[in-house]
């Protein structure tokens, strides 16, 4: 909950959360599209956003680019129907977590990745009926696939009351000592181990892939100045291995999400149009930016989301 939104205090009344910037974020973007011929169009976009949890600050970057096609008109009862392809995704330098992560058999004080990203490949179909000159209502179904990536795993853990610096290679671990140590006795210098000693996969739990589908429903209302618009969407992912391996622990894992967005907007000028706009989603992130989504943050995602928007809108 932003600070500035925040006219309830939610996030103040949460012990788990006062104090804190849990919820805070920042972000910038900019869209564009051109017409290229009939009945076709090509868009792009790009995204900087900062999200902030209890104690971290997380830095993304996204990106989108589409093709749609409109291959039928309305005609009578016939809606206009158009398909549309898309890949779209996210990524960071880095990743950090300063807060202890809890993995079967250990306990990693602080844990970064390098270089997490995450691709999208998209496939719409969507078809547009004119009730009246006014008014259209719009229906959308998808179907998509995700995969994630990263760079490098590295760790900082505590061993027999001293710290180790951790390299994970794919589920091999390799840790050297912090200096200094006071621990009582023979101080180990390094150590090796794997992960999958552990239950662990890494490579599974961070680095997942998947098969997405969604559905949605919008309209749209013109009066005078006014234009309302309404939209839900449902999301449904099916990760392979991370949401398993989550079961096996006795950890929820999360496959839906339901959103919905209302927007009025005013126009002003033949030119300019004012909007407010919220977008309320069931839970968080993860069919927004799916590299948010692993074993160790899966159970964040039973957090419900909304982003209020007041803008200004110029055509040229």
């Amino acid at each position: 909950m932003n600070g500035t939104l925040d006219v309830f205090h939610v996030r103040e009344s949460d012990p788990l959360t006062s104090g804190t910037k849990a919820g805070d974020y920042h972000g910038a973007y900019i869209t564009g599209g051109v017409r290229v011929g009939e009945g076709k169009w090509l868009t792009g976009g790009l995204w900087q956003r900062e999200l902030s949890s209890t104690s971290d600050t997380f830095n993304y970057t996204s990106w989108q680019v589409s093709g749609l096609y409109r291959f039928a008109e309305a005609d009578g009862k016939r809606p206009a129907m158009a398909v549309r392809l898309s890949g779209w995704g996210s990524g960071a330098t880095a990743t950090e977590s300063t807060t202890a992560v809890v993995v079967p058999g250990a306990r990693l004080n602080t844990v970064k990745i390098t270089d997490p990203s995450d691709r999208q490949l998209q496939a719409d179909l969507i078809g547009t009926w004119n009730l009246t000159p006014s008014s259209e209502v719009s229906v959308n179904l998808g179907l998509g696939s995700t995969q994630l990536s990263y760079g490098g795993l590295t760790a900082t853990t505590t061993r027999n009351g001293c710290d180790y610096d951790v390299v994970f290679t794919g589920n091999n671990i390799y840790g050297t000592l912090i200096p200094p140590c006071n621990a009582t006795g023979g101080v180990i210098q390094q150590f090796y181990d794997s992960s999958g000693d552990y239950g662990v996969d890494v490579a599974s739990e961070i680095a997942w892939r998947g098969t997405f589908a969604q559905g949605g429903v919008n309209g749209r209302l013109q009066r005078g100045p006014w234009t309302f618009m309404a939209g839900y969407l449902l999301h449904v992912v099916k990760r392979e291995a991370v949401d398993d391996i989550l079961a096996a622990r006795g950890k929820k894992s999360f496959t839906q999400n339901h959103n919905i967005t209302l927007q009025a907007n005013y126009q002003l000028r033949p030119q300019l149009t004012v909007f407010a706009r919220g977008q309320l989603s069931s839970n968080l992130f993860f069919n927004d930016i799916p590299v948010t989504y692993n074993s160790s943050t899966a159970d964040r995602f039973d957090s419900k989301y909304t982003l209020f928007t007041l803008g200004l809108r110029a055509n040229f």
